[in-house]
C-alpha cells in the first residue's frame, strides 16, 4: 500500500488505490447549520465523493439535507415516523449536568455505537465532540481506525471556563483516534498541551472556501465595515464596536454592520448605545448564505476581531470576495494569510487605525483585496479533501490494514 509522506504536522495529497468507504459522524449539514462546522462537513463530503469515495453521514437531525451524490444520510429513528429528541446547535456552549440536551446526546452516541447495517467500512471520521463516544465504540467494534477533526475546543468556546462534560467527550475522541486533524497550527498545539495528544498523530488541514461568481467587489455608495459571525464572547465583537466608536467622528458616512446571532446580542446592543454609536451600527441578526454574499459584495472592509478563533472561515470568505480583511493574530486564518492586516484582539485602537487606512486609501484597499483573493482561492476544498484522504491512509496503515 502507498503510504503518504508527512510534512511536519501536515500530509501530502495522496490518491487512494481504490474508493474508500467512510462513516462520517457529524452534526449539522446544510441547509440547516449554524456556522463553519456544517459548511466544512458539506464541502469536504462533496469533494471526497467527487474523488470516488462513499460516505455514510451520521447526524441526529432528520433533515432536510442538501443532496450530494455519494453521501447517504442516517439518523436515529430513520425507520420510524417519530419526532426525534431535541438537540442543541453545533456551537452550543454547554450548560449544566441536568441540561435537557445531555440525555439526547447520550442517546445519539448509543445509536452510533450500536449500528450494525453499515456494510464494509474503511475508516470512521468524527467531527468535534458530539459523537465521539459512539464513534469510538463503533470503531472498536468494527476494528477500523478512527479519525477525529477538531474544529474548536471547549476551552476556546468558553474562553477558559470549560464545562467538564464536553471536555471529557473531546478527550474521548482525541484518545481513541489514531489520527487527529486540527484546522490550524495553533489548535494543534492546544490539543497537545491541554489534551496531551500525541504530537505524532495530530495533523493540520486548513479550511477553504469555494469561488462564487456572486463574490465580486462592487463600489458601494455608502461604505460598509462588516463583521459576520456568531455573537459569542470568543468572537471579540465588543472590540469591533470600540473601534467603531473611535472612527465615527472622522468617518460619519461609514456604516458598521454586524451580521449574526448569539448569546452576546443583548450586551453588544447595550454597548453600542453606551458608546453613542447606535445610529452608525446595524445589527442584522441571522443572515442566509445569499444575504452574506451580498453583504460581502457591498463591503469596504471586513473585520474578524476574535479573542480565540481556531480558523475563521468568514474571514477567508471575505478575502475570496476581494474585501480587504483585518483579523486578530490569534485566528487560524492568520497562519495562511499575508494579505490581511493582523492585530492583537484586544487592541481597539489598532483595529480603528487599520480600518481608517483602508477607508482612506483606495489604492491600498484594492491591492489588499486582490492579494487576499489570491491567497483565499489558490487552494480550495479539492486540495483539502486530498489531504484528508492522506490522513485516512495513514490511519489505515497504522492499524496494519491493507487497501
Amino acid at each position: 500500500m502507498q503510504r503518504p509522506a508527512r510534512i511536519g504536522a501536515t500530509v501530502r495529497r495522496v490518491a487512494a488505490p481504490r474508493p474508500l468507504r467512510i462513516v462520517m459522524v457529524g452534526w449539522e449539514w446544510p441547509p440547516n447549520h449554524t456556522g463553519g462546522l456544517g459548511v466544512h462537513s458539506f464541502e469536504i463530503g462533496r469533494e471526497l465523493t467527487r474523488l470516488g469515495h462513499r460516505i455514510e453521514f451520521l447526524t441526529p437531525f432528520q433533515g432536510p439535507f442538501t443532496p450530494v451524490p455519494g453521501v447517504t444520510f442516517r439518523f436515529p429513528g430513520e425507520a420510524r415516523a417519530t419526532s426525534p429528541p431535541e438537540f442543541p446547535p453545533a456551537y452550543w456552549t454547554g450548560g449544566t449536568p441536568d441540561s435537557p440536551f445531555v440525555d439526547s446526546i447520550d442517546g445519539y452516541n448509543a445509536w452510533i455505537g450500536q449500528l450494525t447495517d453499515l456494510g464494509p467500512v474503511d475508516v470512521i471520521h468524527v467531527h468535534d465532540w458530539f459523537g465521539t463516544v459512539g464513534a469510538a465504540a463503533l470503531a472498536r467494534r468494527l476494528g477500523v481506525p478512527l479519525v477525529m477533526t477538531v474544529h474548536s475546543t471547549e476551552y476556546d468556546r468558553s474562553l477558559g471556563h470549560p464545562w467538564d462534560h464536553i471536555v471529557g467527550r473531546e478527550q474521548v475522541g482525541i484518545d481513541a483516534a489514531v489520527r487527529v486533524i486540527a484546522v490550524s497550527r495553533h489548535l494543534r498545539q492546544q490539543l497537545i498541551d491541554r489534551y496531551h495528544a500525541d504530537p505524532d498523530k495530530v495533523r493540520v488541514i486548513y479550511n477553504a472556501v469555494r469561488p462564487s461568481q456572486r463574490l465580486e467587489r462592487i463600489d458601494p455608495k455608502k461604505r460598509v465595515v462588516l463583521y459576520v459571525g456568531r455573537l459569542a464572547a470568543m468572537k471579540g465583537v465588543d472590540t469591533f464596536l470600540r473601534a467603531a466608536a473611535r472612527l465615527v467622528p472622522t468617518f460619519p458616512d461609514v456604516l458598521f454592520v454586524i451580521a449574526g446571532e448569539g448569546p452576546e446580542y443583548s450586551r453588544l446592543l447595550h454597548l453600542a448605545a453606551s458608546l453613542d454609536i447606535g445610529d452608525h451600527v446595524m445589527f442584522l441578526g441571522h443572515v442566509t448564505d445569499e444575504e452574506r454574499e451580498l453583504l460581502l459584495a457591498g463591503s469596504s472592509v471586513f473585520v474578524l476581531p476574535s479573542v480565540v478563533e481556531p480558523f475563521g472561515i468568514a474571514a477567508l470568505e471575505a478575502m475570496a470576495a476581494g474585501v480587504p480583511t483585518i483579523v486578530s493574530k490569534t485566528s487560524g486564518v492568520a497562519e495562511i494569510s499575508s494579505g490581511a492586516f493582523q492585530v492583537d484582539f484586544w487592541d481597539a485602537e489598532e483595529f480603528a487605525s487599520r480600518i481608517a487606512e483602508l477607508l482612506e486609501y483606495p489604492t491600498l484597499r484594492a491591492a489588499m483585496g486582490e492579494q487576499g483573493r489570491w491567497e483565499a482561492l489558490r487552494e480550495g476544498w479539492p486540495e483539502r479533501a486530498r489531504e484528508t484522504v492522506g490522513v485516512y491512509l495513514e490511519a489505515i496503515a497504522s492499524r496494519g490494514r491493507a487497501i
